[in-house]
């Protein structure tokens, strides 16, 4: 019987700790902070890796508020507690964390269910640009050279169009960077047609096309090659122009694949409405 009081005693004891455990630390607070936390570091690690754009602070954008309500709150709650203004904006942050968590989600299932490889020999191979750093090609575009240059070498009657035009940053266009590239990997560069103006995925494809129709004629068969998560809205942006074009999928960056991510969904909700895709 004693034995049995102990026991039972002991397992209150450990119940009681439990509770004040929680009660001066919340999971949920501690999951807010380290989700925060995180966050935010990944847009500073990948800010020093990466050319700056949405998709490099986005993961912070999301985390820093986060962040600030963990470590905020006890305050945040008594805040709440005193003022409807707080209660409705606590609402309307779940409500947007809900959503984008649903949009990110569709949007990822639609990137990875829609990244086939095309069938069939192509007449010329569209190279989307993806950034470059002074006279060379970012990693993200490295991988797309490298990936245009495997097709290219599998299918030796394909020309290349390599599309990309010069930011208000750089010094000389996305095409001409991924032409020396391709050239210095062993294409020829009779192969190798230069698109040097289009600033934009839609330009990519209205550029290019035209090229394509002019040194091939307008029933030439075109693919692109792009980043893995882009080949979705790539392919129908392509659509909506009346162009048909497939997508070659390459591989992402691992460390910046969230990013990407991030950034593709919300380009393809902002795609979805305005009608572009």
């Amino acid at each position: 019987m004693k034995s049995i009081d102990k026991s039972t005693a002991l397992l209150y004891d450990f119940h009681m700790k439990e509770r004040l455990v929680k009660k001066s630390f919340p999971f949920g607070r501690l999951a807010m902070i380290t989700a925060g936390g995180l966050l935010v570091i990944d847009t500073l690690f990948v800010m020093t890796r990466s050319n700056l754009n949405l998709g490099v602070v986005m993961p912070a954008i999301i985390g820093f508020p986060l962040l600030a309500i963990g470590i905020l709150l006890p305050l945040f709650k008594k805040a709440c507690k005193k003022s409807k203004l707080f209660r409705a904006l606590a609402f309307l942050l779940s409500l947007v964390y809900a959503v984008f968590a649903l949009a990110f989600a569709f949007t990822s299932t639609l990137i990875l269910v829609n990244s086939a490889e095309p069938s069939g020999e192509a007449d010329a191979l569209i190279v989307l640009g993806g950034g470059i750093r002074g006279d060379q090609p970012t990693i993200t575009l490295r991988r797309r050279l490298e990936r245009a240059a495997e097709y290219l070498e599998e299918h030796p009657s394909c020309v290349c169009i390599v599309s990309g035009g010069m930011g208000g940053d750089e010094t000389v266009s996305e095409a001409s960077v991924m032409r020396s590239w391709l050239v210095s990997h062993g294409i020829g560069e009779a192969r190798i047609l230069t698109e040097e103006e289009s600033k934009s995925t839609e330009e990519n494809f209205i550029f290019s096309k035209r090229i394509a129709d002019r040194v091939l004629g307008e029933d030439a068969k075109l693919v692109f090659v792009t980043t893995r998560f882009h080949v979705f809205r790539a392919e129908r942006t392509a659509a909506r122009l009346g162009i048909e074009a497939e997508g070659i999928p390459a591989p992402g960056v691992w460390y910046i694949t969230f990013n990407d991510y991030l950034r593709e969904c919300a380009a393809i909700t902002a795609y979805w409405l305005t009608g572009k895709i």
